[in-house]
């Protein structure tokens, strides 16, 4: 038995009819330790321990089962076992081992094991029993409500809703005895309990919440914590605030406490007044009622120490008793919104709960959207607004969080009266307190002093002005509500930002809703962030916009007012200075200089129909508007100081960057009807395009917004500040030139934006066509072949796509105005009017005459080969047989006359060389002879010298003919022939030409009688 020793003993001796007793000397009890190794005698869970004699042998887990904690918690009487589980190592100790239990054993040290004096390897055997297993309703206004709350291995735990059944509810309900699972609810604090991991599912058959709870591996999901409220729960009011008729709500049901003197006392009172929080009671009435009233069914007997009414002593109330008790308590009771610690706010900020003096936040965890309206309607704030914003978050919290949840009744017609339950740990929602945003702090204006009735949209949302998203405003319900809510009738457009800072930095509104009868932006739901997004406003039908016209320039005319419908002069009637200087100012004009009144302004019968009068302090013109219609027919005219004069880049040139008193205008809001505001106020007839440059931007600038009907830019809205968007620069149609890249047509180019530009022609016949003809001064278009077309170098250049195009109507009389921003072509224009230069086209070969020259060249080729060897033949022939001829003569001494003839000179073969040299070569005649570097053909040698017969002289020698030479007087014959050492064409030519043979001078002598003449010389015989 291992109980040590026996220590005393009774009836040893064997007798079947008497039980034998035993006392031993050691003494064993059951212990239940945590890990911290404290005993759980009250708990009812831990790790199963044997107190042996003082010495503390733990129970491992092999083979631990649920018979075996069975066992445990019926010898500890701590009901039945929930679960039993394996814990952690065994450090130090004797321990037993493989523990097998019957479930029929009174005490663990019965069941069979194996005990060890040391400890081995094992893991300690741990149980826990349904009397540590508890269940409350926590931070709720009674017991019977609250958030679910489970005691597991002594620690107090929260549920998630997750996978939570009505079952469960009610069998939490039935074991607080507070009846069945009335409703659940999200009204009470999440609180800073942990989470239970244990699986909870209750049958039918359950009637503790510690036979629901089951082992699981699963991970509790993210979710909010399991409220409950049970029938029975019941809360206690007052009809005021500190005082009134005591009532208590049951199930939804209202009933008025009933007492008398017998029945309800002072300390009674006072336990209602504290359970109240309004202080002590001060006194307390019985007042009678109708019978129909429902009274509750106890009556109390306070000892003044309860916190509660309900845990007071209760007696059923007598049957006879029809009066109601009613209380006056000594303490205050305030709700109010506070922005800051130092002070209220205006309808919106913290919810700041007062008792008593003593003052703090309401946790936002179980404060509801009905609990926001009433505090709104308290105030005289009218709604609550929400969804809230991020804005909350960015005002300082309050110092402490002194309240966890508000609960009312049926009853309730005041936040202050309802119950409050005050929140224990107050480090609890620290950074989470109740925000409320009422519709009475909810405002909208239209931030725009030039004009009424139309300008930037601003909100004033928790006390801060803040504008709004663009795409906020595009709804019509948002805009007409807007403009309703400033008397501006209903909405017309929305509008860009105007003006600096469009990119906002801060808190927005980013979303409206409002409903289609919505009059004040206070009924509709705003959301608001602190992202970006473009900034916009709004224009409403009852717009309009004051400006001075048919003066000089924009700060001197008659004053008209611009309106939706149309613009009229204003009445001279109850105009004084004062109005005056208002309006200077309004118009960035300067000081006021004169008003003087006029008959109405030209083309105009009706007058404005408001009349102004400024008094007191005025932020602009429409501050002094009045709805009284004016008796006075006639109208204003107001000089003011200063002027608002524009410029467009270099003067003339009508392209360029717009300035405005010398200061650039800024590139937003500007559009097309801008830029011909611009262009014909500097007489540059209309706009082409616009553009926005980066150059200079970031510095002051103009903002200008015109609605198109201005003369001027100055008469525009205009508003001063840093431009970080860019700057704008604008071409004008009077500054355009035209031209083209030849004469009288080839490619269009026009000077645009400074520079040569091409330009796209749609159609050359059109108007557009025929004014750029006769701006070149060449007529009319024509249409021309391709081949009749000369293309200019700049021409075949790369098709740059022009940006522009030429586009008349059939009114146009100025091709300057019908230069548009527009690309409709894919290559420039071209076009060809009646003076362009032809190109003269070269008529086609025909292939038969490209064969005949090619054969032609190459005859010709052959006989200019066979020329040069005939050539060279003939001189080598000729200068042999001459050199025979002058040796017969140097041998005979005897000679006839010459007769300078080719044909008798040379044989028929030199002939034809002669013939065909001839052809090739001329020359020209000087003082009746050749020169001697000349060509000869030889037909003129025959025809120049002909044959003649010779003459004798006086000396009976004969002599030549006329035009041969000198008399031959010397007495030998002699041949002088100069021969050239070149052997080209032309020196064989001239080394025989006639003239040369006449010049050389030849002796001849008379011939002796009888000499005979050989038969194969030819000489002429002189005539007689």
């Amino acid at each position: 038995m291992r109980c040590g020793k026996s220590h005393s003993q009774e009836n040893l001796v064997c007798d079947s009819s008497k039980n034998i007793s035993l006392d031993c000397t050691d003494k064993v009890n059951i212990s239940l330790l945590t890990d911290d190794q404290s005993q759980n005698v009250n708990h009812c869970f831990g790790s199963v321990h044997f107190n042996h004699s003082g010495t503390l042998e733990a129970v491992c887990s092999t083979s631990w089962d649920k018979k075996d904690g069975r066992v445990v918690c019926r010898e500890l009487g701590c009901g039945e076992v929930v679960s039993v589980s394996s814990g952690s190592k065994l450090q130090r100790g004797g321990m037993h081992d493989h523990v097998d239990c019957k479930d029929s054993e009174a005490s663990l040290w019965h069941c069979l094991a194996k005990h060890y004096n040391t400890s081995t390897s094992c893991r300690k055997a741990s149980v826990i029993c349904s009397g540590s297993v508890k269940v409350r309703l926590s931070d709720g206004p009674g017991r019977c409500a609250g958030r679910v709350e489970i005691q597991h291995e002594g620690v107090w735990k929260s549920v998630r809703k997750s996978n939570w059944n009505d079952q469960n509810s009610r069998v939490i309900c039935n074991q607080l005895i507070c009846g069945d699972a009335l409703a659940d609810t999200d009204s009470f604090i999440q609180g800073t309990s942990q989470v239970l991991n244990n699986e909870v599912t209750c049958t039918s058959d359950s009637k503790s919440i510690s036979n629901c709870i089951k082992p699981t591996n699963k991970r509790q999901q993210q979710d909010k914590n399991k409220m409950v409220i049970c029938q029975e729960h019941a809360v206690v009011f007052l009809m005021g605030v500190c005082s009134g008729k005591v009532g208590i709500e049951q199930a939804g049901k209202t009933y008025w406490l009933s007492g008398s003197n017998a029945t309800f006392d002072r300390k009674t009172a006072m336990v209602v007044c504290q359970q109240m929080d309004c202080g002590n009671a001060t006194s307390f009435t019985f007042e009678s009622t109708s019978g129909t009233t429902d009274l509750w069914k106890y009556s109390y007997n306070c000892l003044e120490r309860e916190e509660s009414l309900f845990d007071c002593e209760q007696s059923e109330r007598l049957s006879n008793h029809s009066i109601v008790v009613s209380v006056v308590c000594s303490g205050s009771k305030t709700v109010s919104l506070k922005v800051d610690t130092k002070g209220k706010g205006e309808c919106w900020g913290k919810v700041d709960v007062c008792l008593n003096g003593v003052c703090g936040g309401v946790c936002e965890d179980a404060w509801t959207d009905n609990d926001s309206d009433m505090l709104c309607k308290d105030l005289g704030c009218g709604s609550a607004i929400y969804p809230l914003s991020y804005l909350r978050k960015s005002q300082s919290a309050l110092d402490k969080i002194t309240i966890s949840s508000v609960h009312s009744t049926q009853q309730t017609t005041n936040i202050s009266q309802c119950n409050m339950v005050k929140n224990v740990d107050q480090s609890y929602c620290k950074d989470k307190p109740a925000y409320v945003v009422c519709s009475g702090s909810v405002k909208a204006k239209l931030m725009e002093h030039r004009e009424r009735c139309s300008g930037n949209v601003q909100m004033l949302y928790q006390g801060n002005w803040n504008p709004v998203c663009e795409t906020a405003l595009k709804n019509k319900d948002v805009q007409n509500t807007i403009c309703r809510e400033q008397g501006c009738g209903h909405g017309v457009k929305p509008l860009l930002f105007f003006g600096p800072s469009s990119a906002n930095s801060g808190a927005v509104v980013s979303g409206l809703t409002c409903s289609a009868n919505s009059n004040s932006s206070a009924e509709c739901t705003a959301m608001t962030n602190n992202q970006q997004c473009r900034l916009g406003g709004v224009q409403c039908s009852e717009w309009r916009r004051m400006v001075l016209k048919l003066g000089k320039g924009a700060c001197e005319g008659y004053v008209f007012v611009y309106s939706e419908a149309d613009s009229r002069p204003v009445s001279s009637d109850g105009w004084t200075e004062t109005e005056s200087k208002v309006l200077c100012k309004d118009l960035g004009c300067g000081a006021y200089i004169k008003h003087t009144v006029k008959e109405k302004a030209d083309y105009h019968d009706l007058l404005w129909g408001k009349k102004y009068s400024c008094e007191g302090e005025t932020k602009s013109i429409w501050d002094c508007e009045l709805n009284d219609r004016p008796s006075q027919n006639q109208s204003i005219y107001l000089q003011c100081q200063d002027d608002l004069t524009a410029s467009l880049g270099e003067t003339g040139n009508c392209y360029g960057q717009v300035r405005l008193n010398n200061l650039p205008v800024c590139y937003d809001n500007w559009d097309d009807s801008h830029s011909k505001i611009a262009c014909q106020e500097q007489q540059c007839s209309n706009s082409i395009s616009f553009e926005k440059i980066n150059r200079g931007s970031g510095g002051d600038a103009h903002f200008v917004s015109c609605i198109g009907s201005e003369s001027n830019l100055g008469q525009c809205k205009t508003r001063r500040g840093k431009c970080g968007s860019g700057l704008v620069s604008v071409s004008c149609a009077g500054g355009v030139k035209f031209n083209s890249t030849q004469k009288c047509g080839g490619k269009i180019k026009i000077l645009y934006r400074g520079t040569w530009e091409s330009v796209c022609l749609p159609n050359m016949f059109s108007r557009g066509g025929e004014l750029l003809c006769e701006e070149l001064r060449c007529g009319y278009p024509q249409l021309l072949p391709r081949e009749q077309i000369e293309q200019s170098e700049e021409e075949k250049e790369g098709q740059i796509i022009p940006e522009t195009s030429l586009e008349c109507s059939q009114e146009n009389q100025n091709l300057q105005n019908c230069v548009i921003k527009k690309n409709e072509c894919k290559k420039p224009g071209v076009i060809y009017c009646e003076g362009y230069p032809i190109k003269v086209p070269i008529p086609p070969i025909p292939i038969n005459l490209y064969v005949g020259l090619s054969l032609g060249l190459l005859s010709l080729v052959m006989v200019v080969a066979l020329c040069l060897f005939l050539r060279r033949r003939f001189v080598t022939r000729f200068k042999s047989r001459f050199s025979m001829r002058k040796e017969s003569a140097f041998e005979s001494g005897d000679y006839d006359d010459v007769e300078t003839n080719g044909s008798e000179l040379f044989g028929p073969m030199e002939m034809r060389d002669l013939k065909c040299h001839e052809s090739e070569s001329g020359g020209d005649k000087e003082n009746g002879r050749r020169s001697a570097a000349s060509s000869l053909s030889y037909d003129d040698i025959a025809e120049e010298v002909p044959a003649q017969p010779l003459s004798s002289g006086e000396d009976g020698t004969s002599s030549p003919g006329p035009g041969v030479g000198p008399s031959a007087t010397h007495e030998h014959v002699t041949y002088e022939v100069e021969e050239d050492q070149q052997e080209s064409y032309d020196d064989v030519v001239s080394m025989i030409t006639p003239a040369e043979i006449r010049e050389e001078i030849a002796e001849v002598h008379e011939r002796p009688k009888g000499l005979a003449i050989h038969d194969d010389e030819d000489y002429l015989e002189p005539d007689g």
